[in-house]
C-alpha cells in the first residue's frame, strides 16, 4: 500500500510527548503523539509503501521502546488518513 501527504500543513513540535499539527487545506488543527508527528516528518513529494516508511524511520527507532514497528506504523498510518492528513493510493 503506498501512502502520501493529503496537503501540506505544520508540525509543532514543543519537545514533549505530543505534536500539534495545523492542516492548511482544511484549516484543522490537531493533537497527536511525536511518534505520530516523526512519521508524517517523512513524506515528501513523493508517495511511500509502508515497507519503505519502516525501512526509512527503523534505524531511529529503539526496539526496546516500540518492539512491534510495524503494527505501530500501520496503527499511526491508518488514524492520519482517518484525519485527512494522509491519502492512501
Amino acid at each position: 500500500m503506498t501512502w502520501r501527504l493529503h496537503s501540506k500543513g505544520r508540525i509543532y513540535d514543543a519537545q514533549e510527548s505530543t505534536v500539534v499539527y495545523f492542516d492548511a487545506y482544511s484549516g484543522d488543527t490537531h493533537l497527536l503523539s511525536d511518534f505520530a508527528g516523526f512519521v508524517m516528518q517523512q513524506f515528501g513529494t513523493q508517495p511511500l509503501t509502508t515497507d519503505e516508511l519502516i525501512n526509512q524511520i527503523s534505524p531511529s527507532i529503539d526496539p526496546q521502546e516500540i518492539p512491534d514497528l510495524e503494527a505501530m506504523v500501520s496503527g499511526v498510518l491508518e488514524e492520519l488518513v482517518f484525519l485527512d492528513i494522509l491519502k492512501r493510493d
